[in-house]
């Protein structure tokens, strides 16, 4: 089996691989978070405005990778206040079709770094 492993930044000091390409075609995200792709920083806010930004990412990263939002099979969220979710739902959906809704496992209450309140890890496959 041929994976690619792709690291983001030049910090190779992270236990983890960003993004593991499997068979030329699987992608396996790790966890994203609300951070402006360019400058690296993070980006606070509600968890709508935080919820928007971590997909538009991904979304991003997807198109750079030879993918798109309607090749996404699965999500893992992880919601720093799970009384969020309903909230984050709302904005969740407005980033896939209805028809296309991937297979989703919400976390609630989780510890996360750098006081996000959501992070994001994703299974897509190529176009």
């Amino acid at each position: 089996m041929e994976q690619e492993y792709i690291r983001f930044t030049d910090d190779q000091e992270a236990p983890y691989s960003d993004l593991v390409v499997s068979e030329g075609k699987y992608l396996f995200f790790s966890g994203l978070v609300s951070e402006d792709l360019e400058t690296q920083e993070l980006a606070y806010g509600s968890i709508a405005f935080e919820t928007n930004q971590v997909l538009t990412n991904l979304k991003t990263l997807l198109e750079r990778y030879g993918s798109d939002m309607d090749h996404v099979l699965r999500v893992d969220v992880l919601l720093r206040d799970f009384a969020q979710r309903d909230e984050m739902n709302a904005e969740y959906v407005r980033h896939f079709k209805p028809e296309r809704m991937p297979a989703r496992l919400c976390y609630g209450n989780v510890g996360l770094a750098d006081q996000c309140k959501i992070e994001i890890a994703v299974t897509a496959v190529k176009r």
